[in-house]
């Protein structure tokens, strides 16, 4: 690539959106990659902890540095403050930028479907392990669902029967709906059936939580969605599986930190499963008020590699945990997985002309 490519957000759209399921399963290999090389090389040492600026009015400000050997950059997402007139909060949004490993300037992406993409994907690696993948459940009617509930149907859409979409705002859940819907039409293709469902509405949210298969929260929210007994663990047949990208502060927090402790010791081979140890301990409200040690929690970069190198034994009780058994994934977001899939759109964009290019920039 020479010069400089700008991609903004239908151009990133329009490179994700119609991808494959043999060029998402490469997306997620990159992750995957980036993950690993997070939590078992030395990468983790040259990734500058992530800036987080609370401005008194509202607005949230999220710096994310990252280095490699072929590029360096930055991330910058804004979280608006909330409409006054409205009492609605805007969504995300931000910009990617990356150099190569000599400080030239060679992208620069939106990075609102990047974010929500990457995100989502590292969300989806756990789930792709899982055994039943029948009905699922989301908190959440923004990008972020939206790329959950796409990846999901991308990749096992011919084994999920139906997926829920959970918000407050049940007018923003059906336009979610009704956009997956057609969408499903000329992509995917998939049987499952998808509705809407108000989040205010406990009962009918309870019991769509007691046969959740999966259940995907991606709400930046201040109170815990659900309780651990609205899973109904002691009863039901089939555990499920839960992630959470939504809370990326100390006081922000989706899950009850109950359910953490319960995933975390309902065995010996189990863990809450992470991105990024440090920062779930201390950056995330399911970190800090379940109290786990650092002995309790494993990182999704480690479970890649002990998947594919471990003993035997320990990779048979891995499996069959990470296959069958309750598992709570917390993601706060690791900044190689942003330099990764930001490289791999532009390298994309550049075969084929997407965007705009700077020469000589």
């Amino acid at each position: 690539m020479s010069g400089l490519r700008v991609l903004g957000d239908e151009a990133v759209h329009g490179l994700l959106i119609a991808l494959p399921k043999s060029e998402i399963l490469v997306l997620q290999g990159v992750v995957e990659k980036a993950l690993h090389g997070f939590s078992t090389a030395k990468e983790r040492e040259h990734q500058p902890e992530a800036a987080v600026i609370n401005r008194p009015e509202g607005q949230k400000v999220l710096f994310r540095l990252f280095t490699s050997p072929s590029a360096v950059g930055t991330k910058i997402i804004v979280e608006p403050a909330t409409d006054p007139t409205t009492g609605n909060r805007p969504p995300l949004h931000g910009v990617l930028v990356i150099c190569d490993n000599s400080g030239i300037a060679r992208g620069l992406v939106n990075a609102e479907e990047v974010t929500a993409f990457r995100t989502s994907l590292s969300a989806i690696i756990p789930w792709s392990w899982r055994k039943r993948v029948d009905h699922i459940l989301v908190f959440g009617a923004g990008k972020q669902a939206l790329w959950h509930i796409r990846l999901a149907l991308a990749l096992r859409g011919d084994e999920i029967k139906s997926v829920t979409v959970v918000n407050r705002s049940l007018g923003h859940a059906v336009a979610l709906v009704n956009r997956l819907k057609e969408e499903n039409r000329t992509y995917w293709k998939s049987q499952a059936e998808i509705f809407s469902h108000d989040a205010t509405d406990n009962s009918g949210v309870d019991a769509r939580l007691a046969e959740a298969d999966a259940v995907f929260c991606t709400v930046p929210s201040q109170e815990v969605l659900f309780t651990v007994d609205a899973l109904n663990l002691e009863s039901r047949r089939n555990m499920p599986y839960v992630s959470a990208i939504g809370s990326w502060q100390p006081q922000m927090i989706e899950l009850d930190p109950l359910l953490l402790v319960r995933a975390a010791t309902a065995s010996t081979k189990a863990y809450i499963l992470v991105d990024d140890r440090n920062a779930f301990q201390s950056h995330t409200g399911e970190g800090v008020r379940s109290g786990l040690n650092t002995e309790q929690v494993l990182e999704l970069g480690k479970a890649v590699e002990l998947r594919r190198k471990g003993t035997a034994s320990y990779k048979t009780d891995l499996d069959d945990w990470l296959r069958d058994d309750l598992v709570v994934y917390k993601s706060v977001g690791v900044s190689l997985t942003d330099l990764a899939i930001g490289e791999a759109m532009l390298k994309r964009a550049d075969q084929m002309g997407i965007g705009s290019l700077v020469p000589g920039f």
